[in-house]
């Protein structure tokens, strides 16, 4: 056993010497360019944001109402979009800090305006999207169509008084 060790070791050390470089070795590069996950939730008055790197742990979440108080100019009703776009914003800025730089994105059932908000907010911080999953489950057939009444016919004529 410790001779297969041995030139395993003789190996590593062999190509690092003669130049080319192994990926044992080279950990920085690849810590440059990493690709993440993130799943979208939305509801009525929030959404949610999960960030998982590629081995399914959890590095980050973030929730709509975390995100910084923007100036409301005409006292508008606060939006799940404009919600969204900062969640959006401020969760690119996030995961550019902790290094990722590509993602996948996996929508909920359905777009509405908050996970439109959360998708352009991203990638108006310049972060590369490879994949963006919908959720929307449409039946192969459809339902069964439910059973038609069918009227009585009357076969006497009705009696007038």
């Amino acid at each position: 056993m410790s001779a297969k060790l041995d030139n395993i070791n003789l190996f590593k050390t062999s190509l690092v010497n003669s130049g080319k470089k192994i990926g044992l070795e080279n950990k920085n590069d690849m810590s440059l360019n990493k690709k993440g996950v993130i799943f979208i939730k939305s509801t009525k008055r929030n959404v949610f944001c999960i960030l998982m790197d590629t081995q399914e742990k959890k590095v980050k979440t973030s929730c709509s109402l975390r995100v910084p108080v923007y100036e409301n100019e005409y006292n508008e009703r606060e939006n799940l979009y404009t919600r969204g776009l900062l969640l959006g914003n401020l969760f690119g800025e996030k995961a550019i800090e902790l290094g990722y730089t590509e993602f996948m994105i996996y929508l909920g059932s359905g777009i509405n305006k908050g996970r439109r908000g959360v998708v352009r907010g991203l990638s108006k911080k310049g972060v590369k999207i490879n994949f963006l999953h919908l959720g929307t489950r449409y039946p192969h057939n459809g339902c069964r169509p439910i059973k038609v009444r069918r009227k009585k016919f009357r076969t006497k004529p009705k009696k007038s008084r």
